[in-house]
């Protein structure tokens, strides 16, 4: 049996909320406590109870309404059916950020083999670590929050302002796409290899290199989404 020490606050909290949702006398369509209650009743902070929320509203089991609140909307998570009919329902959306991304996180990495200093590629190695941990623990939580880190950290480290605002943008659009294409087990494994690919590519300084294995992991990112939405 795994540790309690070692569940990261996040699922913790998740696994609380799903157990409340899965209590008798709770139905569906039931608006579930509020922020300020789950954070009083589990001494956590609001931060970590709405990344709870998203985690339980990208596996189907809650529905955010903006100021009203959270309501439960499923006591089943989403099963590979129901997750491919989400990626279809947005696949031309998406596709749309991966277009966009196909253009920008190649010349961001292509920058950063020549611009980086080697603390920032420490980091970007570190925090490619810390992705796969939260594989390895099955945190899909712990998944896009590094990915998403990830990304971030190579595109700020290219220091060209327009690039970074347009990276923070598009990861405000596709934070609930992380977590759902993390529910897929060989999507994980699959940014494993391309994380280290365009990390190792930068330690090297290789510009072209770092552009193409960047490339790359864009259009596989599209290829997964493709393989989802075909099953």
């Amino acid at each position: 049996m795994e540790e309690v020490s070692r569940i990261p606050i996040v699922q913790q909290v998740v696994n609380s909320m799903k157990e409340f949702a899965a209590a008798d006398g709770i139905e569906v369509g039931q608006k579930l406590p509020t922020e300020k209650e789950w954070c009083e009743k589990l001494t956590v902070g609001r931060g970590t109870v709405r990344e709870a929320f998203r985690i339980l509203e990208a596996r189907g089991l809650v529905e955010i309404k903006p100021g009203r609140g959270a309501f439960l909307v499923s006591k089943k998570e989403l099963g590979q059916e129901e997750l491919a009919e989400w990626f279809l329902k947005n696949e031309v959306e998406l596709k749309d950020y991966i277009e966009v991304r196909s253009a920008v996180e190649p010349l961001c990495a292509r920058i950063v083999a020549k611009r980086a200093t080697d603390t920032e590629l420490e980091h970007i190695e570190r925090i490619h670590f810390r992705f796969i941990r939260a594989v390895e623990e099955e945190d899909i939580a712990g998944m896009a929050k590094y990915d998403e880190k990830l990304h971030r950290q190579i595109v700020e480290a290219s220091k060209n302002k327009m690039l970074i605002f347009m990276s923070r943008k598009i990861d405000e659009c596709i934070r609930d796409f992380r977590l759902k294409t993390f529910q897929v087990p060989q999507n994980a494994q699959n940014a494993i290899k391309a994380h280290h690919n365009i990390v190792e590519a930068l330690k090297a300084r290789d510009e072209e290199v770092s552009e193409l294995y960047a490339k790359r992991h864009i259009s596989l990112i599209n290829t997964d989404l493709n393989v989802i939405i075909k099953r």
